[in-house]
């Protein structure tokens, strides 16, 4: 899920931006806007405000509306246009530069939004908003770091600003540092205790923490503020498959694709639910759907391989497995599979081959030793399993 906030949060931003603007001389079809977007009728304020433009072309009040508006609905090409124009009539007032950003950041234009609010703070002593945004700019980009700075510094600046401690949480979150996310994530709450994205992200860091019932809690808040959110639905899923409560897992991917059919997450979990409780005919097809509409995702191959492996599908396991190891060459999976499917087809130096690939590439990957201490003992290199199983042993040990 993305930074969205809700649609209350999103009126009390859109009208605190408008009140900058003198309502003053604000026209009738301006104000009928203002009413249609106050009675949550945000297409129909979109087209009011519009037609206000036409009649007033100036007007800072709707050009403001509207960019604000349009971002609320996801259209960021215009927001981005109409905020273009309001920073040209109004002398680059912060509220344009502001939701230029915020447009620029969603059409990959980050670098971009990060240079309109250098230039913007080089004239300007930081403020909170300004400081937040740059963190967002700098978290497309890609440095997380920078962007943990930024949002501290927003934080700084305006202790109340939720949205800051939100952003920061998803960042701990995403660097596993999960203490600090959860706290941010208590902070947010405190101030906005409406926001599904908020349970749904602390119940992640809960999640992570092996806090499980604790994560329940909140996935369970989260659905019941947006009930047909898949992703949510997914994600509680794999909480209860956590707790061992398999029957309920299901239900939960199964709702989560009778809700959205094309989210890949929800068969790729229902498939690997299935998977371990050994119901090989019912995970398959779910697999499969997953790889249609992910094709590049190497876990998705993993199961696929290892499903064709316990069925005794070894060509196509090895495909499988070729296919993951040519999408990520990194992780250890691939190998795992890909050196199985030889051994079940006799090619014995290949699986050798291929497992020791994996070892050079995950040296400290405990499970590769053991497979391949499996097939050394197979084939009678006692000396040689005994080394791997010692060594898979040691590695184990040191798992915390």
């Amino acid at each position: 899920m993305n930074s969205i906030k809700n649609y209350i949060a999103g009126i009390m931003l859109l009208f605190a931006s408008l009140s900058v603007f003198s309502q003053a001389n604000i026209t009738a079809t301006e104000t009928e806007a203002t009413d249609f977007y106050k009675q949550g009728k945000t297409e129909a304020a979109i087209a009011s405000f519009k037609k206000a433009l036409l009649e007033k072309p100036t007007s800072l009040y709707s050009i403001n509306a509207l960019g604000n508006l349009y971002l609320m609905d996801k259209k960021y090409q215009d927001a981005y246009l109409v905020a273009e124009k309001g920073i040209a009539l109004s002398n680059g007032a912060p509220n344009f530069i502001v939701v230029k950003a915020k447009a620029a950041m969603r059409i990959n234009k980050a670098q971009e939004a990060l240079n309109m609010i250098d230039k913007y703070l080089a004239t300007h002593q930081p403020d909170f908003m300004m400081l937040f945004l740059k963190g967002g700019a700098y978290n497309v980009l890609g440095d997380r770091q920078q962007a943990l700075n930024l949002f501290s510094q927003s934080i700084t600046a305006n202790a109340g600003f939720p949205d800051a401690y939100l952003a920061r949480g998803e960042d701990f979150e995403g660097i596993g540092r999960y203490p600090q996310a959860l706290k941010d994530y208590d902070k947010y709450i405190s101030l906005r205790d409406d926001d599904p994205e908020a349970y749904y992200h602390r119940g992640i860091a809960y999640y992570h923490s092996a806090q499980l019932n604790e994560a329940l809690a909140d996935c369970n808040k989260a659905i019941a503020l947006t009930p047909q959110n898949a992703e949510i639905l997914t994600f509680r899923g794999e909480v209860y498959k956590a707790l061992q409560q398999i029957g309920k897992a299901i239900a939960d991917f199964n709702m989560a694709v009778t809700i959205n059919p094309n989210y890949a997450p929800a068969y790729y979990q229902a498939a690997g639910t299935y998977l371990e409780i050994k119901n090989y005919a019912a995970a398959l097809p779910l697999i499969n759907k997953a790889i249609a509409l992910i094709p590049n995702a190497a876990e998705y191959y993993w199961i696929q391989a290892r499903l064709y492996l316990y069925t005794d599908k070894n060509s196509d396991a090895l495909t499988a497995a070729n296919k993951a190891v040519e999408l990520n060459p990194k992780a250890p999976e691939g190998y795992m599979w890909k050196a199985s499917a030889f051994f079940n087809q006799e090619k014995y130096d290949e699986a050798i081959k291929t497992i020791s690939q994996g070892i050079t590439i995950n040296p400290e990957y405990y499970l590769l030793y053991s497979l391949r201490a499996s097939m050394y003992r197979d084939k009678g290199f006692v000396s040689l399993a005994d080394a791997d199983d010692l060594k898979a042993k040691q590695l184990a040990a040191n798992i915390k």
